[in-house]
């Protein structure tokens, strides 16, 4: 038997997995444990633990870091708090795999505690670059506390091995998001989403730039203007942000301005196939969600891109970068209105056949082959 643990902190890093997970779990030979921390068990972020619950899965650990948003003291402290329960709870439960998605602060933290306690980990989503959001440097400190790695795109496998990572160890099975879209369970998704009208509004998902000093609140603010001049006749969905340092002033802005005008809604959080849904029938994503890169060329969806957040990813040609300017903002708008009056379908970089599945059967050979935390550090030939 294998004991496998997947850690979580938030909606980023669970919704898209969530079939990969199944294959895990529902495999005899596999104990598959959930280890929560983060947003996943804060009121305010939706408590989305409870998605974690109805989904079936064996939560094992949770740990309240006592998120703080408002500045990146209060991110250090969560930080400190998580490495410490980490530390703890890997000290006294060993796992032949630790998985982890990606770059959120919190799991950089339990990196930490599983590699110092020999805990072999497969990181999810490494070798990618988003210039504008500390996420950039602890996706790539994920990576070489890693020892195996599942990359979304061919490009980002070969930014892990430039890393030092071994190429026998890195491979490229695509992005499990952009997979997800192909099979979207409408029987689950929220009946307050299903009843807004297809191709007749926005989705707006929006998170702070944390490396470019940019003000979240300004930046809200030339979001809200522009959408402002559109709800008499389109509606729009304004989502949650990530617990990121500024986050609170654009929830809380986003939360004011949805209770003052008519023809919009906030949603903190839903599960999976609300969200991919939602997204299926909107007019465009408005924002700097990487599901705008990753997921929304698979449901042929436009995407305004705005800021530097996302600077870096491979994009596929339904995306618009834009400046976090309200005229910018604005002229965008018109453009996907007028884009989508004309369906198109759009090559999407991340999008594998059959990734759940292949993500499965690799996990499932590293497992039999005996997964280890050693390695080497493995140099590229250069020409001098």
């Amino acid at each position: 038997m294998y004991k496998v643990a997947y850690a979580t902190g938030s909606r980023a890093d669970y919704g898209i997995v969530t079939r990969y997970l199944s294959k895990l779990n529902d495999d005899s030979d596999i104990e598959l444990d959930i280890l929560v921390t983060g947003s996943h068990l804060e009121d305010k972020y939706g408590k989305s633990i409870d998605i974690i619950k109805n989904d079936g899965f064996n939560i094992a650990f949770t740990a309240d870091i006592k998120l703080s948003e408002n500045d990146n003291v209060g991110v250090i402290n969560s930080m400190s708090i998580a490495l410490k329960k980490y530390g703890e709870y890997f000290s006294c439960n060993k796992y032949d795999l630790l998985i982890i998605l990606g770059d959120r602060f919190e799991m950089m933290a339990v990196a930490i505690a599983a590699a110092m306690n020999r805990i072999p980990i497969l990181h999810l989503h490494g070798g990618e670059v988003t210039y504008g959001n500390y996420d950039e440097f602890i996706r790539h400190s994920i990576t070489k506390m890693s020892t195996y790695h599942f990359t979304s795109t061919l490009k980002y496998r070969n930014r892990v091995i430039q890393l030092g990572e071994s190429p026998e160890r890195v491979f490229y099975l695509g992005a499990l998001g952009a997979e997800n879209c192909r099979d979207i369970r409408e029987e689950v998704v929220r009946e307050e989403i299903k009843n807004l009208p297809a191709d007749k509004y926005f989705l707006v998902v929006f998170h702070p730039e944390t490396l470019t000093g940019v003000s979240a609140g300004a930046q809200a603010q030339e979001i809200l203007k522009a959408i402002e001049q559109y709800i008499d006749d389109y509606n729009v969905v304004l989502m949650g942000s990530n617990a990121d340092t500024g986050s609170k002033i654009i929830r809380d802005m986003f939360i004011e301005f949805c209770d003052s005008n008519a023809n919009t809604m906030y949603i903190e959080n839903v599960d999976v196939d609300s969200y991919l849904y939602m997204m299926k029938n909107a007019i465009a994503i408005i924002g700097n969600s990487s599901s705008g890169i990753i997921e929304a060329p698979s449901l042929d969806t436009y995407t305004i891109n705005i800021g530097d957040r996302q600077k870096g990813r491979e994009r596929a040609a339904s995306v618009k970068d834009i400046e976090c300017k309200y005229d910018e903002i604005y002229d965008a708008m018109g453009w996907a209105i007028e884009q989508n009056k004309e369906k198109k379908s759009f090559f999407n970089p991340y999008y594998k056949t059959q990734a759940a599945e292949e993500y499965y059967e690799r996990t499932k050979i590293i497992l039999s082959n005996g997964a280890s935390c050693i390695k080497e550090f493995y140099d590229l030939k250069f020409l001098l």
